[in-house]
């Protein structure tokens, strides 16, 4: 991993987001977990579990023409050992969620095992340059 673990972290985060604008699934299935158990709740959607339901519901989402463009805002990484978690703002046209992504090491790299997004009141929103905490 080049430069610090955080960076490294924070790196991985940004690949996410980039499958995601572009809508590219083979980044995508490359970035989720593959030996730790995976979870994902999308906006509205019931919690999913495990890699096939998980990469089921990303192949839907980005292979579907209507997929929203999205961007990445404030991305703060947190580091807990061989586990690390990004909170950021996902930025959809002129609506912003709160989203939370968790990653785990495996073989040196980041891979995701967790990713929520959620809405937020817009009074409680914070300033894309300010910490959701």
């Amino acid at each position: 991993m080049r430069g610090t673990p955080e960076e490294a972290l924070l790196r991985s985060n940004e690949a996410f987001y980039e499958a995601f604008a572009t809508r590219n699934m083979e980044a995508m299935d490359e970035l989720w977990a593959h030996a730790t158990p995976v979870a994902c709740v999308h906006p509205g959607w019931p919690p999913l579990h495990g890699r096939a339901e998980v990469m089921s519901s990303w192949r839907s989402i980005l292979l579907d023409g209507d997929a929203p463009e999205i961007t990445c805002e404030n991305a703060q990484a947190v580091l807990l050992g061989s586990v690390g978690f990004v909170t950021c703002y996902e930025r959809i046209g002129d609506d912003r969620l709160a989203a939370t992504n968790v990653f785990s090491l495996e073989d040196g790299v980041w891979q995701l095992v967790l990713h929520q997004a959620g809405g937020i009141a817009p009074e409680a929103a914070a300033p894309p340059d300010q910490p959701l905490n």
